[in-house]
């Protein structure tokens, strides 16, 4: 299993906005949302909001079967990948098939 944290930036005025997405993809879309994570080999994904003075970030942490799964998302075209890459343009400005970048791990420790 493959574990990734990555971060984008959010505007303070766009945060409701992100949130009422983060509610629909929990209970009207979490059907669409789980099918698009077993297609694209995810298996556990966690979404936080980190305020640090004036600045937001929408934190991810994923943990994948292997690394490709950046770009099977990038290469999913159903109708809940295209919504929710829409989405995150609109209420982000970050264009996912773009700027998917995994940032490279250097601790990993555990028990």
């Amino acid at each position: 299993m493959k574990k990734y944290v990555y971060s984008y930036p959010i505007l303070k005025e766009n945060i409701e906005e992100w949130l009422h997405f983060v509610k629909e993809v929990n209970t009207n879309r979490n059907l669409e949302f789980t099918e698009m994570h077993a297609r694209i080999g995810v298996t556990k994904e966690s979404w936080y909001l980190k305020q640090t003075n004036d600045v937001y970030e929408v934190l991810v942490y994923t943990e994948a079967k292997d690394e490709n799964f950046v770009e099977k998302f990038k290469n999913d075209d159903t109708a809940f990948s295209d919504w929710f890459k829409g989405e995150v343009i609109r209420i982000q400005e970050i264009d996912l098939n773009a700027n998917t970048e995994m940032p490279k791990l250097v601790l990993d420790w555990s028990e």
